[in-house]
């Protein structure tokens, strides 16, 4: 566990450095600052949970959490009569942020929460590739800073992060290809898609 978390850690940051920088055009401070704010006060937290809070218990809350808003989500764009309030209030971002921060600190799945929020405030696909990519950078850096007091990032780490980046970078370039074939309509299908799926596999 303490060469798993930093390492998946060290290669979502890669990843998202990658992205912000790719679609640096489309990102907005000010739709990101709340989520920044709360996940940075959030991770210390789950640095420290991360030896206390049994990780399959954490996981089947955050799956069942996820699965329960991919239904409200669906039901909500299905069957308009029995949708509930939306959750478009600026105080959100910081629920969501502070959720994703911790479980970045203690599980690296800090990603649904902040999936979840972009998608209920109706963010296209440009926004979710500009504004989330910054949310992870700062945060999973602010992770990283705290691997790295605790003495886990060690040579090992660094050498297995050498051998997996050229075949990250393959899938990236190819995923950043066909992200240009994906119109907004099919995004956010993928996305809900995606997120009951991850929602799904934490539960079992």
């Amino acid at each position: 566990m303490d060469l798993a978390i930093p390492l998946v850690l060290l290669m979502c940051l890669l990843s998202s450095g990658v992205l912000w920088i790719y679609y640096r055009d489309s990102f907005r401070w000010q739709a990101i600052a709340p989520l920044v704010l709360s996940a940075l006060v959030a991770i210390p937290l789950g640095l420290v949970g991360l030896h206390y809070v049994p990780e399959a218990i954490a996981r089947k809350v955050l799956g069942g959490l996820i699965v329960l808003y991919v239904a409200y989500d669906f039901l909500r764009l299905m069957m308009p009569v029995l949708s509930l309030p939306t959750l478009d209030s600026p105080r959100w971002a910081y629920v969501f942020g502070g959720v994703s921060g911790f479980l970045t600190g203690a599980f690296t799945t800090g990603g649904p929460p902040l999936v979840m929020y972009a998608n209920s405030q109706q963010w296209s696909p440009e926004e979710f590739k500009g504004n989330l990519p910054g949310v992870y950078v700062m945060a999973l850096t602010f992770a990283l800073s705290g691997h790295y007091v605790e003495g886990h990032l060690t040579p090992e780490l660094w050498q297995l992060a050498i051998y997996t980046t050229p075949a990250f970078a393959v899938g990236m370039g190819l995923g950043i290809g066909l992200a240009r074939k994906i119109d907004a309509v099919g995004f956010k299908r993928m996305v809900l898609f995606l997120l009951g799926a991850i929602g799904l596999r934490l539960l079992w």
